[in-house]
C-alpha cells in the first residue's frame, strides 16, 4: 500500500528536523535516494523526487541516487554542480542492495518508491531509513510531523520563523480569545 505525502512541498524544514533528532550534522551525513516512476501513482503528488531534491542541495555534500532512469536526472545532477558544487552520484538501483556497497558513515535513506517491501531491515548501522510513500506521515499538534525512521517513528517539530508571539497551542488559543 502507498500513501501520498503533503509534506514535499516543504521538505527542507522536515529534513532539517530529521537531522536534529537524530543528532546528525548537516554537511557530513550522507543522503541516498532509491527512486522509481511511478507509472500514474504520484501523479496528484505535490512535489517529486526532483523538487525535493533541489529543496536540500545547498545543505548536501554527499548524495547518491539510485534509480532505473538515470537520463531523468542528468539535467539535475549538471545544474547541482554547476549551482552549488554538488557531486551527484548516480546508480543502478539494483546497486543499493548489492553486498559490495560502499560501507560508510551515517546515512539517510529516502525511499521514493511506491511499491513495494519496507527495506529497513537491510540498513546497516547509522543508515535510517525514510519511506515517503509506503508509511503514512501523519500530522501532529502544532504543525508537528510524525516520520517513521526504520521501525520508529520520529516527532520533527516544524521551525515558525514568520510568527513574532510565541507558539501557543489550540488549548490556549481558545482560552485567550474567548
Amino acid at each position: 500500500m502507498s500513501y501520498t505525502n503533503e509534506h514535499l512541498r516543504d521538505f527542507r524544514p522536515v529534513f532539517l528536523g530529521i537531522l536534529r533528532e537524530k543528532r546528525l550534522v548537516p554537511r557530513r551525513v550522507e543522503v541516498e535516494v532509491l527512486d522509481e516512476e511511478p507509472e500514474g501513482a504520484g501523479i496528484f503528488e505535490p512535489a517529486g523526487v526532483l523538487e525535493v531534491l533541489e529543496q536540500l542541495a545547498d545543505d548536501l555534500n554527499y548524495l547518491t541516487v539510485y534509480t532505473d532512469r538515470p537520463a531523468y536526472f542528468q539535467e539535475f545532477t549538471e545544474k547541482m554542480y554547476q549551482e552549488t558544487g554538488l557531486i551527484v552520484r548516480v546508480f543502478p538501483r539494483e546497486a543499493f542492495f548489492s553486498p559490495l556497497k560502499k560501507k560508510g558513515g551515517e546515512a539517510l535513506v529516502f525511499d521514493f518508491e511506491w511499491e513495494g517491501t519496507v527495506y529497513s531491515g537491510r540498513m546497516r548501522p547509522g543508515q535510517y531509513y525514510i519511506p515517503i510513500h509506503k508509511k503514512p506521515w501523519l500530522p501532529g499538534e502544532n504543525l508537528d510531523i510524525a516520520v517513521p525512521i526504520g521501525y520508529n517513528v520520529v516527532i520533527v517539530k516544524r521551525i515558525e520563523e514568520k510568527r513574532k508571539k510565541p507558539m501557543r497551542d489550540r488549548f490556549e488559543e481558545a482560552f485567550y480569545h474567548s
